[in-house]
């Protein structure tokens, strides 16, 4: 059984650029340069009552750029116009939008190494961009429903729009 330091060595060696995050990623690290960041606001938890610092950031890389959530403590780490890596984050979706979150679990360390250029033509953070695109339904060529049993026209009825 390995230790859990040695499970992240493992995982920091492969890093995931912004472009390829989707709704489902879990468990992802990310190297990312701070294009800006914005004020912290005071919120109010619904459950328990307490106050939290929130602040939003704009982080990008060569491939896209995503809006990152900090929480408490971490929004006094980030600074604008250095590099960071984020361990073991997630995404998380608030009004159909992607951000990335360091979460309970995650880690934020400074870089060693520096971005020469970030690509901001492709924002991740746009309502809809990590959704998957679905298919059009088609309807059965044989008439049965989607339980088996025969559908309108077999029974001898007109069709849904066969008039």
């Amino acid at each position: 059984m390995q230790d859990a330091s040695e499970s992240i060595e493992v995982q920091e060696e492969s890093w995931t650029p912004i472009s390829n995050l989707t709704v489902e990623s879990r468990a992802i690290n990310v190297r990312f340069g701070v294009i800006k960041k914005g004020t912290p606001r005071q919120v109010t938890a619904k459950a328990t009552g307490r106050t939290h610092l929130i602040s939003e950031c704009t982080v990008g890389d060569e491939s896209a750029i995503i809006n990152l959530i900090l929480w408490n403590d971490d929004t006094d780490e980030i600074e604008a116009g250095k590099t960071y890596e984020l361990l073991n984050g997630y995404i998380s979706i608030y009004d159909e939008c992607m951000s990335l979150s360091k979460g309970r679990w995650g880690k934020i360390r400074v870089a060693s190494s520096k971005f020469v250029q970030v690509n901001g033509s492709i924002d991740m953070s746009r309502p809809f961009m990590g959704r998957p695109k679905r298919r059009k339904q088609k309807r059965s060529p044989t008439g049965r429903s989607f339980q088996g049993t025969p559908g309108r026209e077999s029974k001898g009825y007109c069709s849904r729009k066969g008039f």
